[in-house]
Order: C-alpha cells, then sequence, then structure tokens
C-alpha cells in the first residue's frame, strides 16, 4: 500500500506512507467482517520518518449494500511488529458506513461515507475495483480518499492498494 497525505497548514506533515495492510476474517458480526491491519512507515516532506500502525474491523453487509468499519480496541495501541489473533480483537465503536453503489465504469464498487471525530470532519470515498473470472469476481486494488476538515486539520489522504 502506498499513501500520500497533503496537508493545507504548514503545522499538519504531508508526506508518504508505505507499508502492508492484511484482511483477516473476524467472527464479530453474522456476515463478511474482517480485521484490517496496516503497518509501515510515514517519511514526512521535512525528512521525519514515523512507524504508523492501524486497525479496522470491516464488515459487508451484502443485504443492504453497505460495508461498515469499526474501530477495534487496540488501534494504535502496543507493539508496531505484535499481531494480534483476529480472534482476539474487539470493536470499540463505528468509524463510518459506507453507502455502496456499483462502478461499471471502471468494473466495482464505490462508497461513500463520512465520519464526524469532535471537530474533524472525514468525507471518504473509496473505489473497489474487481475482475472477473468464471468463478466469480475478485478484488485486485482499491483506493481511498479522505477529505478532513476541522480547527487543527485540513488535509487530503489518498491510498493505493494492489493485492499480490
Amino acid at each position: 500500500m502506498h499513501r500520500r497525505l497533503t496537508s493545507n497548514l504548514p503545522y499538519y506533515p504531508s508526506g508518504n506512507f508505505t507499508g502492508t495492510a492484511t484482511f483477516t476474517p473476524h467472527s464479530s458480526f453474522s456476515g463478511s467482517s474482517y480485521l484490517y491491519h496496516e503497518t509501515g512507515e510515514f517519511l514526512t516532506d521535512t525528512g521525519l520518518v514515523l512507524r504508523a500502525n492501524q486497525r479496522y474491523i470491516y464488515v459487508h453487509d451484502t443485504a443492504n449494500e453497505k460495508i461498515s468499519i469499526w474501530f477495534t480496541k487496540s488501534e494504535g495501541k502496543g507493539s508496531f511488529d505484535a499481531v494480534t489473533a483476529p480472534e482476539d480483537e474487539e470493536i470499540d465503536y463505528l468509524y463510518m458506513e459506507l453507502e455502496m453503489e456499483r462502478n461499471e465504469a471502471v468494473g466495482g464498487w464505490k462508497g461513500v461515507g463520512d465520519h464526524l471525530c469532535e471537530l474533524d470532519l472525514y468525507s471518504g470515498l473509496y473505489d473497489f475495483r474487481v475482475q472477473g473470472n468464471r468463478d466469480g469476481e475478485e478484488m485486485r486494488r482499491f483506493g481511498i480518499q479522505y477529505r478532513v476538515k476541522g480547527p487543527e486539520k485540513d488535509y487530503l489522504s489518498e491510498t493505493a492498494f494492489v493485492k499480490r
């Protein structure tokens, strides 16, 4: 995965994050749920290198064509190299619910959602690209774009994921 963070504020860092992301089946909800875990390094435009680690639980509600994304209780805590077993990862609270729609022009799905975190509004756009074969569709790449606005934040985060 690769993420570009572009800040419009001089005191908030811009830079590039490079790392890996995994999706592991999780049993928090009925249906399709996955523990998402990313880890890597954020290189700011000023040359500072920071390690980063995030965890969420993604839940696909096929009946309503929605994806909900949940914070985990361990998100951002503990060792960057520690791997929490998916069944031990506890859900904390809802981060964002994506309204999904088919995007025939690019062969995939688009999801949009918002999250108000105190005074900061996170507006998300998810782009899931799939390729078909005789066994169905398989997601090969996806992207996430967040526009974050608030009294102390004003940035764009653009992330590209490619399946290996």
